[in-house]
C-alpha cells in the first residue's frame, strides 16, 4: 500500500510536458521484472495545432530504442506490432496510449526498470518535433490495487 501511495503521489506530482503545441499528460512506464527487455510506456497526448501531426517515436538513455506501438487481440492472442509511419493525432485532438491499445515500447533495456524511479523520454513528433516527457515508473495503473494488476 504504501508503494501505491508513493507511486500515486508521484503521478500527481509529475508535470505536464509541453511544446508550442502538444501537451502530454499523466505519463508513467510499467515497472519490469529482472531480465525484461521491453518495456511499456503510456500517456495522454493532445495536439493543439490546426493541422493534424504524428508521433513517430522517441529516445531515452533506458533503452536502445522507443517505438510507438498498437496492441490488440485475435482468436485469443495478444498481437503487439509497431504502427507503420507512427500514430496519427488530428488537429486539436487527444489520444491516450494505453495498457489495452495504443503505448510507447521501451525496447532493449539498458536494465530494469523500479517503481519509484523516473525515466526522461523524449517523444519525436512530426510537425511538432521533440517533445522530452519525465515518465514516472509504477507498478500498475495509477489508482490500480497492486495485487489486479494484468499484463
Amino acid at each position: 500500500m504504501r508503494l501505491a501511495a508513493l507511486a500515486l503521489a508521484a503521478m500527481v506530482a509529475a508535470p505536464a510536458a509541453s511544446a508550442a503545441s502538444i501537451d502530454v499528460k499523466n505519463p508513467w512506464i510499467r515497472a519490469t521484472p529482472p531480465g525484461a527487455l521491453t518495456a511499456a510506456g503510456y500517456a495522454t497526448i493532445t495536439n493543439r495545432q490546426i493541422t493534424s501531426d504524428r508521433l513517430t517515436g522517441g529516445h531515452t538513455s533506458a533503452a536502445a530504442s522507443v517505438e510507438v506501438h498498437s496492441m490488440s487481440m485475435s482468436g485469443g492472442v495478444m498481437r503487439m506490432r509497431p504502427i507503420p509511419g507512427g500514430l496519427a493525432i488530428a488537429a486539436s485532438a487527444t489520444v491516450t496510449l494505453g495498457p489495452n491499445g495504443d503505448h510507447l515500447m521501451l525496447i532493449g533495456l539498458k536494465g530494469p526498470l523500479k517503481a519509484g524511479q523516473h525515466v526522461r523520454l523524449t517523444l519525436q513528433f512530426r510537425r511538432a518535433g521533440a517533445v522530452t516527457v519525465d515518465f514516472p515508473v509504477l507498478a500498475g495503473p495509477p489508482g490500480a490495487p497492486m495485487g489486479n494488476m494484468r499484463m
